[in-house]
């Protein structure tokens, strides 16, 4: 594992080191650690972030929730919630596996989108070297020429690229803060909504099967997830739900009008079987979605690199126009 880290800044692990966090500690407790030797034993494995797992031991020790700790260390209110409930619920193993398996399917896909944007993106800085030569050396022999469709191409090219980047700014800051409101928000983005809204599902139908396994009923359920962090996800379906059905709403009309309950769970709740059964067929439901999760994020990925080719290629049409139509223009007037 120590290969893997690097030193972080701020007291803060990355993204790779909080995934072997999740996936360390699982193993760990699989192996018939306890939770408090395992993490002691932390700081002793990974050498290079000895200081912030000393802290974090330090901080337990004092009365610290373990899951304030990883908040701390970057990981994000939806995962900490999760750790919070599954420790209070004693289904710690199972969320740690299944956050460990989200965080993996995270890393591979951004290692894969790299390696997806690294040839266009050789491609664009070529093309921004050019575009700034013709500019400078060839744009002003055929400045008295009238001719600007060329340059308007571009300029219209420019608006749609800082366009897509403002997108990504957004949508990588709306991700990180992970609360209802932002995962909202990114549910009516194009291209990336429906997405969202299945990774939303998958969560929520998890968190649910591990619930119904402990004995909840669906009203404590309820009553449990509005007590969390507010604004976070689970608190506000929780709070949302439970007060309609204390308002006498049937739970199919609740599933349909929430955008985030998937219409899948009408089926499961339909058959009218016991807790434990109803567990596992949700917790088998949340990995079909992790399932189609992934499908569809590798098809997000694989499209990136042709819209960016298609990008550079009306860039680079917008260059030839921007070169050739002053010619022509020129040639007319001889």
């Amino acid at each position: 594992m120590r290969q893997y880290l690097s030193n972080s800044s701020k007291g803060k692990l990355n993204s790779k080191e909080r995934f072997l966090f999740l996936d360390y500690l699982q193993n760990s407790l699989l192996n018939g650690f306890s939770l408090g030797t395992s993490l002691e034993l932390m700081p002793i494995v990974w050498s290079k972030q000895k200081k912030i797992l000393g802290q974090l031991n330090k901080h337990l020790q004092a009365g610290a929730k373990l899951s304030k700790e990883m908040e701390r260390l970057g990981f994000s209110k939806t995962v900490v919630i999760q750790i919070d409930l599954a420790m209070n619920q004693g289904n710690l193993v199972e969320c740690l596996g299944q956050l460990a398996s989200l965080s993996r399917l995270k890393n591979e896909q951004i290692k894969k989108l790299k390696a997806e944007m690294s040839y266009p993106f050789v491609l664009a800085v070529m093309m921004v070297l050019l575009l700034a030569f013709m500019q400078t050396f060839v744009s002003s022999q055929f400045a008295n020429t009238g001719e600007h469709t060329g340059d308007i191409m571009l300029f219209v090219l420019l608006v749609m690229g800082l366009l897509f980047i403002y997108f990504l700014v957004k949508v990588t800051t709306l991700l990180k803060k992970q609360d209802y409101r932002s995962l909202v928000k990114l549910e009516h983005y194009p291209i990336i909504g429906s997405t969202i809204k299945l990774y939303v599902n998958y969560l929520l139908v998890y968190d649910a099967g591990l619930l119904l396994a402990s004995g909840f009923s669906l009203q404590k359920m309820c009553e449990y997830a509005a007590k969390q962090e507010t604004g976070s996800l689970q608190q506000v379906i929780g709070a949302k739900v439970g007060n309609q059905l204390r308002d006498g709403k049937s739970l199919e009309e609740i599933i349909k009008k929430e955008p985030f309950l998937p219409n899948e769970l009408l089926l499961l709740v339909q058959t009218g079987a016991k807790k434990s059964d109803l567990s596992k067929r949700c917790l088998l439901l949340g990995k079909t979605l992790f399932t189609n999760l992934s499908n569809k994020i590798e098809k997000l990925i694989v499209n990136v690199q042709p819209f960016c080719f298609i990008l550079i290629g009306l860039c680079i049409i917008g260059m030839y126009l921007k070169l050739l139509l002053p010619m022509y223009a020129m040639m007319q007037s001889i």
